[in-house]
């Protein structure tokens, strides 16, 4: 087997010179007098409605039903534009339309003033009037793109540009309505999120003269309350516009892993030293179990939650902190070759909580123990998660991960249904994206009989991995207070990569975005990219082998090397990674690579979730200095094209982890381009700005197979250091020698 490389990468960073030119309509787009005249309609609409109903805020909310997924440059620019501002400015929510997956088009929201809306129509109409009288009242990707049509925009009162961007912003646009409520929960206890106005949600109550007392409800951040029943009925009947997002807040936690008892005779386990530490977040810890000593416990109840506990309400959480502290001894065939960690539990729950509460407690938990890189999180809602926006506590988690330097952990949700009729989606926090999501096969890598199922958002690739939890006949052991038990579910299958991911962090000493895109990695192999790899929306990218070796180690005719660097500007880019060649000055591989990063995102923003998108290529460097991809990428590149949703299907873009792969149907080597090497570009886009915010570390592994079966590794580590580059192998032993030594307490005399 060979190593694993550390190959320490000078990147270079590279400003955006693309200057955006005169916008045209695309190649089957095209705008008419008559689909003017509907618009005008739907806006004068809009203006009777508010005008007709109570007042709350002070402008305006427009729902632009687009044809299209549609990216961020693509969206109307002139139709909703106040002065002095842009049109995205206005963006407060967006969501996908009720049609079947892989047809959805972008619904997007915006907030503007009544003089906008008037001044559209106004605009509209000039623009209809430039239509029948230039171009017969229809603009076609034939007629009207220059530079091959040459037209007079003189006399109709407004410049060129903006007839230009009114007609244009109509190719995208099929409608304009009010915004709508949709597909609210049958439930007691509602979190409400409302769309960003200059109302808060103190004033809009007062104004809606809602009692405090007689109604129950508290406030989370700026734009989330909750709510029972009748105050969400009263808030649905009188401002339903004004609701962005409505989710149930009180959801039965899924606890009913069931169990086998199982009595044991006293069990030898050391006493711990210097062992990393998992965090645990789930229902209460036994503190009666042999492994006590390696938990350190803390039951994070309020005086209500004590009163109503009992033992059963310690299985659960004991169970999973079992196998992060000893589950290799409880299960021999799982052994990971990691050891022991040492845990420190908190008990959240009983068996039911409500999501604000939940999200409150692990946010205090995670800020009181910075000390602690990976959190396990094997708590879950029965509940689906919606196509239209992250779930309120996966958006907090993703918040948590893209502040703070740490990793959560979260088990994919089982299906409790005594009757299933088809499979269900995932149910949250299973929905957070910067988490690595676990779902639970069986010892033959088949989906478990309770699986669920991603994507999440129609578009993000959840869970992430998958691994062994059990069945319903084929258990895994855990330990309780009665004693080893047989369990199954998503809630056991999540610790066991806790512990792996905790020993390439903490160990291995590997930044937490290396040792994510390892885990992918891992389970993807080359078999993602190909016919033969079935149930991604169930297996994520697949099953995490057993073995940590196997991990941190690859075959002989692999090069795999793992690059960590920092996104400070449009690209960051090196173009001289020096692959070794063959004696006929060719590249007999096929590539892989894997990438993650940590992005902050906005929930507000509906299915337009994630702020940033890192776009990732890798191969040749060719003649005219551009990288020929192995995943044949062709975004960013200066006369190509690829829409959005091609980008967000084909090449995972907005997506935080990026895999590409380049699969020969033939084993014939790959030409190389003169005396170039082999590059690596990461492109940077913003979702909510033009500019970028501020720094973002990314991690990535990049493996080469040599088709001939050839080690060519000592190669690949010669030819960099002759670049001045350092390269390490990940040896092992001498990282946990390191660790031992980093903990070993110093006393001075």
């Amino acid at each position: 087997m060979n190593p694993i490389l550390q190959v320490k990468l000078r990147f270079a960073n590279e400003a955006n010179t693309n200057r955006p030119g005169t916008r045209n309509l695309r190649k089957k787009a095209e705008t008419t007098a008559e689909k003017i005249d509907n618009l005008c309609e739907d806006l004068n609409a809009i203006l009777r409605f508010y005008k007709s109903s109570p007042r709350f805020v002070k402008n305006i909310l427009v729902d632009a039903h687009y044809n299209d997924i549609i990216a961020k440059s693509n969206r109307i620019r002139a139709l909703i534009k106040p002065e002095g501002k842009e049109a995205n400015d206005m963006v407060v929510g967006a969501r996908f339309s009720e049609a079947p997956v892989g047809e959805e088009n972008h619904i997007i929201t915006y907030y503007v003033d009544e003089v906008t809306i008037k001044k559209a129509i106004e605009n509209l109409e000039i623009a209809k009037r430039f239509l029948n009288e230039k171009l017969s009242g229809k603009a076609t990707f034939d007629n009207f793109n220059e530079p091959k049509n040459i037209l007079n925009y003189n006399g109709f009162g407004i410049s060129k540009s903006k007839i230009r961007d009114i007609i244009v912003d109509c190719s995208v646009i099929d409608s304009f309505s009010r915004p709508q409520i949709a597909n609210v929960p049958d439930k007691e206890l509602f979190l409400i999120t409302f769309y960003k106005t200059e109302l808060s949600m103190e004033e809009l109550l007062e104004k809606l003269k809602i009692d405090g007392i007689r109604y129950k409800y508290s406030f989370y951040g700026d734009d989330t309350m909750s709510a029972d029943k009748e105050l969400y009925d009263i808030l649905e009947t009188n401002v339903p516009y004004l609701i962005s997002m409505v989710s149930s807040d009180l959801s039965q936690v899924t606890l009913d892993d069931i169990t086998k008892d199982k009595k044991e005779d006293d069990i030898y386990i050391p006493e711990p030293s210097n062992e990393p530490i998992i965090g645990v977040i789930d229902t209460l810890f036994d503190e009666s179990v042999y492994f006590a000593n390696w938990v350190e416990n803390t039951d994070y109840l309020n005086d209500i939650e004590r009163m109503v506990w009992s033992d059963r309400n310690r299985e659960h959480g004991t169970q999973v902190s079992s196998i992060i502290v000893d589950g290799p001894r409880m299960n021999p065939w799982m052994d990971d070759g990691c050891g022991r960690f040492k845990v420190r539990h908190f008990g959240v729950c009983v068996d039911k909580i409500q999501t604000s509460r939940l999200v409150k407690k692990i946010t205090e938990i995670v800020n009181n123990n910075p000390d602690i890189h990976v959190w396990n999180l094997s708590l879950g809602t029965e509940d689906e998660v919606s196509k239209n926006f992250v779930s309120y506590d996966a958006a907090f988690l993703d918040e948590l991960q893209a502040k703070k330097n740490i990793v959560f952990v979260v088990s994919g949700t089982n299906d409790n249904r005594d009757e299933k009729n088809g499979i269900l989606k995932i149910g949250s926090p299973a929905d957070s994206l910067n988490s690595i999501v676990v779902n639970s096969v069986r010892r033959d890598g088949t989906p478990a009989s309770y699986s669920r199922k991603g994507n999440v958002l129609s578009f993000f690739n959840k869970p992430d991995i998958s691994y062994y939890g059990g069945d319903y006949n084929e258990r895994i052991k855990a330990y309780s207070c009665c004693g080893e038990e047989e369990v199954y579910g998503t809630s056991f299958a999540a610790p066991w990569i806790s512990r792996k991911l905790c020993y390439l962090i903490d160990v291995m000493g590997l930044p937490r975005e290396v040792a994510k895109s390892l885990i992918i990695d891992s389970a993807a192999g080359w078999e993602y990219k190909t016919g033969a790899y079935r149930n991604k929306e169930i297996m994520g990218y697949g099953i995490v082998p057993i073995d940590i070796a196997q991990i941190l180690s690859t075959e002989n005719n692999e090069i795999k090397f793992i690059l960590y660097g920092t996104s400070e500007s449009y690209k960051t880019t090196n173009y001289a990674i020096p692959v070794p060649r063959n004696e006929d000055n060719k590249y007999p591989y096929i590539a892989r690579a894997t990438m993650c990063y940590f992005p902050e995102c906005s929930r507000s923003q509906g299915v337009d979730y994630t702020n940033r998108e890192l776009s990732l290529k890798f191969g040749r460097v060719m003649d005219d200095g551009k990288i020929d991809d192995i995943n044949e990428n062709i975004q960013d590149e200066d006369g190509s094209h690829a829409d959005e949703r091609k980008s967000r299907k084909e090449f995972r873009k907005w997506e935080n982890t990026k895999f590409i792969s380049k699969i020969l149907k033939a084993n014939r080597p790959l030409k190389s381009y003169g005396d170039r090497l082999w590059g690596i570009t990461v492109t940077t886009k913003e979702r909510l700005n033009s500019k970028m915010q501020k720094e973002l570390n990314f991690g990535a592994v990049i493996t080469l197979r040599e088709i001939n079966g050839v080690n060519r590794i000592q190669d690949f580590i010669s030819a960099c250091n002759l670049r001045g580059w350092i390269v390490n192998e990940l040896d092992v032993q001498s990282q946990v020698d390191i660790y031992n030594a980093n903990q070993e307490e110093i006393l001075f005399d």
